[in-house]
């Protein structure tokens, strides 16, 4: 693209940024709505976000890398603050116990409506820890009062409801993420009000306002205690570009109280909305401490910086994992987490705190830790020695724990699985039937495994789930491969030789925003975006001038015209 063409298609993009009001990039998505309240306005809002394109179950997973990926690259895992998966790799196989697998979450239970469409919405089809998933089971999102599950640091709970309105069995979702359930949950009594009656459960109504009323109350309470942040409109841009609808309940915080509440003798505007509130003398409003980086996995150590936008606040935190409050301790310089560590803040300000923000920082020793860049082969050992272990022998039935190693970057998990048996000593391990025995990388793919067998193990007794396997040598192509037993009472492995091909890393290109290797009117596009919407995020800021504003326009227009 020439200079003049790109000037002109960047002219045409600031022209839609000033006709186009609605927020979030949304444009006049909403007009539609203007001037409704009350029940008319959740009806022409349902016929607004109909879903013109569903990309089916399947689709999710290829979905969720748009929707759902943390700032490290791993799945956003909304049940559990302790798993990293990959996207497309650890959703396969079973799960028995947390950390095992990821899935698809029916945040509105399957068991409890038909049709393909909800089945596969991705509004609320979320991605969960399998086994979390789970023991929720099909019981209604609720506050647990008698815990009788909890998952991983007490992220999510099962238990006896202490919500007025319903006593029993309830599924607690984190704070950190009950108002972006709350939201999942408006969007679904508008964008389905025809069908929702029939899902019943306590939760839904067949008329007006859709949900029961212990649950709307929870709900409408839940979105006030967390307000929409920059994740979840992140998101529902993100929805939009899979499956082309949006929640609208995400692009107009307090929406709800338009549908539901203290607002619905007011008129909505799609480009002139006032935002939250409950009809009472506003409490000045602080925003919640964000974290930089992003929680997630980092070798060795990590410096964490933390920050809120209400200019005038002090933030508090605490680190074992307990709830912060102005008690807590200040923040006054960036925090060096160097082993795996719980970070709770909160931001104060003339006696108002802001909501809490949590963030988990996983630390992983060098070389020991996911996303290391594997050799282009090596011999590994199948021992005790790489599972860290004392195993002399066979393996108690009892102890289920899989083992797991790792060694040039390549990750061994030796699993009971559904067998009966194991064995680990110094110089062995055993496969049984029905056990499995896993390689995989972060990075590149496997293209071979040689096994080394021991004594009376014929090379012919393996079998993998991927590739083909011929007297113990495996070859393929893939990121994870799965190994068991094909024949035999067991086969005795003591070394496992790999190859892995590892596409060479691309440089960095100044002004690419989306990551697509080029700079092009996509990137100018997003940057006048950001600029729009008063974005303060530093990957904006392409002139250094610690500000996002149009200096950065015309800086990714020169990258774009020189590139």
């Amino acid at each position: 693209m020439n200079r003049r063409q790109l000037l002109l298609t960047v002219a045409a993009m600031l022209c839609s940024v000033v006709w186009a009001q609605g927020p979030n990039g949304s444009g006049t998505y909403y007009k539609g709505a203007n001037g409704k309240s009350g029940k008319a306005l959740k009806t022409s809002l349902a016929g607004i976000i109909v879903n013109p394109r569903n990309v089916g179950y399947d689709g999710l997973y290829e979905g969720y890398k748009k929707t759902d990926t943390r700032a490290d690259g791993y799945v956003r895992d909304w049940y559990s603050n302790t798993t990293n998966y990959r996207h497309g790799v650890d959703n396969k196989g079973s799960y028995s116990k947390e950390g095992d697998m990821y899935n698809r979450e029916h945040s509105v239970p399957q068991s409890w409506f038909e049709g393909s469409g909800i089945k596969s919405d991705i509004v609320h089809v979320l991605p969960t820890d399998g086994y979390v998933n789970n023991r929720r089971s099909n019981y209604p999102f609720g506050e647990v009062k008698s815990v009788t599950y909890q998952s991983n640091n007490g992220y999510s709970k099962l238990g006896t409801c202490k919500t007025e309105g319903y006593s029993g069995t309830v599924f607690e979702p984190n704070d950190k993420i009950k108002g972006d359930i709350a939201r999942i949950y408006f969007y679904m009594i508008t964008r389905y009000e025809d069908l929702c009656g029939s899902w019943g459960h306590s939760v839904f109504t067949s008329t007006y306002p859709g949900l029961t009323q212990w649950t709307l109350d929870m709900m409408m309470r839940w979105s006030k205690q967390d307000p929409v942040d920059a994740v979840e409109i992140a998101r529902n841009n993100a929805v939009y570009e899979v499956q082309g609808n949006r929640n609208p309940y995400v692009d107009y915080p307090g929406l709800e109280e338009y549908t539901w509440g203290t607002k619905m003798s007011q008129a909505f505007s799609y480009d002139n909305f006032e935002g939250q509130g409950s009809g009472e003398t506003p409490v000045m409003a602080v925003s919640a401490p964000v974290f930089t980086p992003a929680e997630g996995t980092y070798e060795d150590k990590v410096v964490v910086s933390l920050a809120t936008a209400t200019n005038g606040a002090s933030v508090y935190y605490t680190l074992d994992g307990t709830t912060a409050t102005e008690r807590g301790m200040l923040y006054t310089a960036p925090l060096t987490l160097t082993a795996t560590t719980t970070v709770h803040a909160v931001a104060v300000k003339d006696g108002t705190l802001s909501t809490q923000s949590v963030a988990t920082y996983t630390i992983t020793q060098s070389g020991q830790g996911s996303g290391e860049t594997p050799a282009a082969s090596s011999d590994i050992a199948l021992n005790n020695a790489l599972f860290g272990t004392s195993y002399t022998g066979a393996i108690n039935s009892a102890d289920i724990d899989d083992l797991r190693g790792e060694q040039d970057g390549m990750t061994v998990v030796y699993s009971l699985a559904d067998g009966v048996n194991r064995y680990c000593n110094g110089e062995q391990i055993r496969l049984y039937p029905n056990n499995t025995l896993q390689f995989s990388v972060t990075k590149g793919t496997i293209t071979s495994l040689q096994f080394t067998f021991g004594a009376s193990t014929p090379s012919t007794d393996l079998k993998a789930d991927v590739g083909s396997m011929t007297e113990g040598q495996w070859t393929g192509s893939a990121s994870t491969v799965t190994i068991t037993l094909g024949s035999g009472k067991h086969a005795r492995l003591t070394n496992v030789k790999f190859s892995v091909s590892v596409p060479p890393t691309s440089p960095e290109v100044r002004g690419d925003i989306n990551g697509d290797g080029k700079v092009d009117a996509l990137d100018v596009q997003t940057i006048i975006n950001a600029v729009a919407e008063g974005s303060d995020d530093a990957k904006y800021d392409l002139n250094g001038d610690q500000s996002v504003n149009a200096l950065d326009i015309q800086a990714d227009i020169n990258y774009a015209v020189e590139k």
